[in-house]
């Protein structure tokens, strides 16, 4: 078993003071082993602190994939450039896509995605519901209706997802295990089973079709591997198994309430 700690929807441009000490305080007691962030820090103004700020408290290696709020006030853009600029500086604050196939230990491997809500799952064009996604990210923001909208975001998922493939494909060789972080849960199953987020129209806003694809995909293919998928955004906490190698645990939070969570893999 692989200890780690794993944050989700950390929303710090939403807590208070108090709040984020409290957070890098738990970091600063925890035990020194790597930090999983699944998406969804903070917002692209102030990433890159936040990101350096959390660092400094966990003093330990810290691996992140990026979510939709990362990019509010900004552009998909501008915040990769930035923080690719990080890792460059700051070896131990690396972004996983780039970052390519991280050792845990032997049998088990690490990578990452950012994954994006795709309007695969659900009716994206006739939900009644829309995400600040559509006002604050500057590619999305900059299309003038819903459609083309929503092909900016199936782009966005599509690379995401054949950037997965290769990975995972990398990763194979060598690794038994396969730990998965992405920020969106990439099937409907990993949403909560009852309540307002299990209902269709969030379904669209919730799920990212094309990272579930390819899961799916190379799960069946080598039954002999294990996979497991970390994600956050719905804030809601859930465990599923969709295939008998392929597990996904999404991460509760709480706005204003910033947390970390010590687990094993």
């Amino acid at each position: 078993m692989i200890p780690i700690r794993w944050a989700s929807d950390l929303h710090l441009d939403l807590a208070d003071d108090g709040a984020i000490e409290s957070l890098h305080a738990a970091l600063r007691r925890g035990p020194s082993v790597p930090v999983i962030l699944t998406g969804d820090l903070s917002t692209a103004p102030r990433l890159v602190a936040d990101l350096l700020d959390l660092a400094a408290a966990a003093g330990a290696p810290l691996w992140y994939v990026l979510g939709n709020h990362d990019h509010y006030h900004g552009s998909v853009g501008t915040v990769r450039d930035a923080v690719i600029a990080l890792s460059e500086t700051h070896p131990s604050i690396q972004w996983l896509p780039p970052a390519g196939v991280v050792a845990l230990d032997a049998e088990t491997a690490l990578v990452g995605i950012d994954g994006w809500a795709d309007g695969r799952a659900g009716h994206p064009l006739t939900t009644p519901l829309v995400l600040n996604d559509d006002r604050l990210i500057a590619e999305v923001a900059a299309q003038p209706d819903r459609l083309s909208k929503l092909a900016v975001k199936r782009a966005l998922a599509d690379a995401d997802a054949g950037r997965l493939a290769t990975l995972l494909e990398r990763a194979a060789p060598e690794f038994r295990r396969i730990v998965v972080a992405t920020h969106v849960p990439p099937f409907v199953e990993a949403l909560p089973a009852s309540g307002r987020l299990s209902r269709p129209e969030w379904h669209p806003l919730l799920v990212a079709g094309a990272t579930g694809t390819t899961l799916r995909r190379f799960a069946a293919a080598h039954p002999e591997h294990q996979l497991t998928v970390l994600a956050g955004h719905s804030h809601a906490a859930r465990e599923v198994s969709l295939l008998p190698n392929l597990h996904v645990r999404v991460a509760p939070a709480r706005y204003g309430a910033p947390s970390v969570a010590a687990i094993t893999l």
